[in-house]
């Protein structure tokens, strides 16, 4: 390989380290971004948002910037140097998590909340490349992405179960400021026991232009299909996010296809993998992601369970993702990346047609088995995908490869939400449980449609770029 990088290699004794800093971090990231729903009430009358929808923001601004700011994170990450915009990507975290958990108003809440979503759009790519570059590829690094995917799985659901704790205990202001003798902890391992990498051969010339064509494509884009419900598909808020997304995304495909240091370049898809490896990740988290919300909504508003006991009720699942995710790497290994992967798509479907037929009472036990079988087809599927979507990259891309995965994953939540929520409403007019449950048959319809755009692309998955099907 021609582009060479500046590495410092460690031995597989010296991995646990890099990898409990990398791991715990991105496990942080993940409570981050479910925590706050479940404090969201106590912030209404804290800060005295009132009756209207301003404390969405509080739950939208951090998804929002996150998914805006990756490519420009990951970029960024390999051109100087990952370990150090790991560090100061923490640093950022733990000053915007001080200003949310100090916040004197609304607006200095929602800021403080932004600025949490850009230093962890810098952090997670980061991470993902420095991953890439202490573990080799092969059966160690797909082990090690395996941890990961359980790390982030873990986080997600535990900040339902620690947002209750922290929010009745200690208040809501605790769910923040905790953050940040964490990132202090986390930013100090970093330094001590992670070896820097960066591409020393490319320019450091930032491709600016697809900066702002990919942020503003990005956030209007999430925005639009995040909040469509609830301001409305037609009206003027979500028009112009759609004005401004479908031009921004199409004259950066444009402008990134003609530049020699694009922020992204086109030629990273015609890696074997990595295209049909982000395509098949936006449609498991569409499937997964809208099935969580649904079923959110089951638990809560139908079934009469808190916040905290909903989510112990996810707990259950999050355990089976954790172990699922332990081995999942060793599977990879003796069967290989497609089987895994189909095998993960068709379980996690087979998850979500147990639920399909939500009864109007005692859906309880429904919901603890069907999310159970559904996390360890998911898991497996994930996790394989993001094997897949980072194995082959550039070494000087390797945080732009991970920024992508990270991408996937935020447009797939976006897009399964907006889809699962507007069906749920059409159908509502035989109850909201009869909405629910078509609204579930479009998160099997997502994981139906990632299983054939896997049989179809499964030699690229194998790495054989030249034939597609």
């Amino acid at each position: 390989m021609n582009l060479a990088t500046h590495e410092t290699g460690t031995t597989r004794s010296g991995r646990f380290w890099p990898l409990a800093v990398i791991c715990g971090t991105q496990f942080l990231i993940a409570v981050d971004y479910s925590i706050i729903n479940v404090a969201a009430p106590s912030i209404r009358e804290g800060m005295d948002f009132g009756p209207g929808g301003g404390v969405a923001w509080v739950l939208s601004a951090y998804p929002l910037t996150f998914c805006g700011f990756l490519l420009l994170g990951g970029r960024v990450a390999d051109l100087y140097g990952r370990r150090r915009v790991f560090v100061w990507g923490l640093a950022a975290f733990g000053l915007a998590s001080l200003l949310a958990g100090l916040a004197w108003s609304p607006a200095a809440l929602i800021a403080g909340r932004a600025l949490q979503g850009v230093a962890a759009a810098f952090i997670a790519p980061a991470g993902l490349g420095l991953l890439q570059s202490t573990v080799p590829e092969g059966p160690h690094r797909e082990r090690a992405l395996g941890v990961y995917g359980a790390a982030l799985s873990a986080g997600f659901v535990s900040g339902m179960v620690l947002g209750g704790i922290l929010t009745e205990y200690a208040g809501w202001r605790s769910v923040f400021l905790i953050n940040v003798p964490l990132v202090v902890l986390f930013g100090v391992l970093a330094r001590i026991h992670v070896g820097e990498s960066r591409d020393t051969h490319a320019s450091r010339h930032l491709d600016l232009a697809g900066v702002v064509l990919a942020a503003a494509g990005m956030v209007a884009f999430v925005f639009a299909l995040t909040e469509g419900e609830r301001y409305g598909w037609t009206s003027a808020p979500i028009l112009l996010s759609a004005a401004v997304a479908v031009p921004a995304v199409a004259l950066f495909v444009w402008v990134e296809s003609r530049r020699r240091e694009a922020l992204v370049p086109i030629s990273i898809f015609r890696t074997a993998a990595i295209g049909p490896a982000n395509l098949i990740t936006v449609l498991l988290i569409c499937s997964y992601g809208g099935m969580l919300f649904i079923l959110t909504l089951y638990l809560q508003t139908h079934l009469g369970l808190g916040a905290l006991a909903t989510g112990l009720a996810f707990a259950v699942s999050g355990a089976v993702a954790v172990v699922t995710g332990i081995y999942a790497g060793r599977l990879v290994e003796r069967f290989g990346l497609y089987r895994v992967l189909l095998a993960g798509i068709v379980v996690e479907t087979i998850g979500i047609l147990v639920m399909v037929g939500l009864p109007d009472d005692g859906g309880l036990a429904l919901v603890l088995v069907g999310t159970s079988v559904n996390a360890f087809g998911h898991i497996l599927a994930l996790i394989t995908t993001s094997i897949a979507g980072t194995n082959g990259a550039e070494e000087g891309r390797r945080a732009t490869a991970g920024a992508l995965i990270n991408v996937s994953q935020q447009l797939g939540l976006a897009v399964g939400v907006g889809v699962v929520t507007s069906v749920a409403a059409h159908f509502a007019t035989g109850g909201e449980v009869a909405g629910w449950r078509w609204a579930l048959w479009c998160s099997v319809a997502f994981a139906a449609v990632a299983a054939v755009v896997t049989v179809l692309l499964r030699r690229r998955l194998k790495g054989e770029p030249d034939i597609v099907a």
